[in-house]
C-alpha cells in the first residue's frame, strides 16, 4: 500500500509542475529556435567563406544540441530559489506522505521531461537550417536518443545542485558567469575534445572533468561517426556518474537549507 500511494503523490507532483510546464513550452520552444536558427545559419552559411570546412554546420549542430538544457537551467534555477525564499510551495510538498528524497526527485523528473523535450523539438529546426548538409540515413538514431536521455537527466540533476547552492535571488548572476558559461564555452560548442588535447593539453585534461565535453562529444558521435571523438559508451558513464553527484550533492544541500528530515 506505501508504496502504491508514493506512486500517486510522485505522479501528481510531477504532472502539477508539466501543467505549468506545458504553459511556457512554446514561448521556450521560440526563444531556443531562435539561438539555434542564428548560430546553424552563420556557421553553415557564413563561416565557411572564411575558410570553415562546410561541414562545421553539422559538427556545430552537435554542439548546439548538447546545450539545449544548460540555457534553460539559469531559468529553472530562477524558479526553484525563488520558491525557496519565497511561496515555499516544497515545503508543503515536503510534508506529503512520501520520502522527502522522492519529492525533490519528481523535481528533478518534471525538469527532465521538459529539456527532454525541448532537445527533441529543437532537432528538426537544426535540420531545416542545414537541410541537406546533414544526411539523415547517416544518424545513429539509437545512440541519438540515448544520449539525449542522458543529457536530459544530467540537466535535471545539474540544476538541483546549482539551486541548492544559490543562497538567494541576489546571488542568480553567478549561476550563468561560475557555472552554465564556463561549462558551455569549454565543453567543446565550437571544437572537439581532440583538437584541444592537440593544442592545449594541460588544458584539455583537466576539461575531462566537464560534464557537457562529453554530452558534446557523444552528439557528435551519433551525427559524425566515432572517428576523432571520445568513445560514446565512456561519455555516457561519465555522464551518468556526474549525474548521480548533483542529485546527491542537491539533495543533501537542500536538507540542511530547508531543514527537513
Amino acid at each position: 500500500m506505501p508504496k502504491k500511494l508514493y506512486l500517486s503523490t510522485f505522479k501528481a507532483l510531477v504532472q502539477t509542475d508539466l501543467a505549468i510546464f506545458r504553459q511556457l513550452i512554446l514561448d521556450k520552444f521560440i526563444d531556443v529556435s531562435i539561438w539555434v536558427i542564428l548560430t546553424i545559419t552563420v556557421t553553415s552559411y557564413i563561416l565557411p567563406f572564411f575558410g570553415l570546412s562546410a561541414t562545421f554546420g553539422v559538427f556545430q549542430l552537435g554542439g548546439v544540441l548538447a546545450a539545449v538544457g544548460l540555457f534553460e537551467v539559469y531559468g529553472s534555477t530562477v524558479e526553484l530559489v525563488s520558491d525557496y525564499e519565497g511561496d515555499r510551495i516544497i515545503n508543503y510538498n515536503l510534508t506529503l506522505p512520501i520520502p522527502a528524497w522522492l519529492v525533490i526527485f519528481s523535481k528533478a523528473a518534471a525538469y527532465f521531461l521538459l529539456y527532454l523535450t525541448l532537445t527533441i523539438l529543437i532537432f528538426p529546426v537544426g535540420k531545416l537550417c542545414l537541410w541537406y548538409q546533414l544526411d539523415l540515413a547517416t544518424i545513429n538514431y539509437p545512440q541519438f536518443l540515448l544520449v539525449i536521455f542522458f543529457a536530459s537527466l544530467f540537466f535535471a540533476s545539474f540544476v538541483i545542485w546549482v539551486s541548492s547552492i544559490t543562497l538567494n535571488m541576489s546571488k542568480l548572476g553567478t549561476v550563468w558567469s561560475r557555472f552554465i558559461f564556463p561549462m558551455w564555452f569549454l565543453g567543446g560548442f565550437q571544437f572537439s575534445w581532440l583538437a584541444m588535447r592537440n593544442t592545449i593539453p594541460a588544458l584539455a585534461y583537466f576539461n575531462l572533468i566537464n560534464p557537457m565535453l562529453y554530452l558534446t562529444e557523444a552528439i557528435r558521435v551519433t551525427l559524425l561517426g566515432q572517428t576523432g571523438y571520445i568513445n560514446f559508451w565512456l561519455c555516457l558513464l561519465a555522464v551518468a556518474g556526474f549525474s548521480a553527484i548533483c542529485f546527491t550533492a542537491g539533495y543533501r544541500n537542500l536538507k540542511k537549507r530547508l531543514d527537513f528530515v
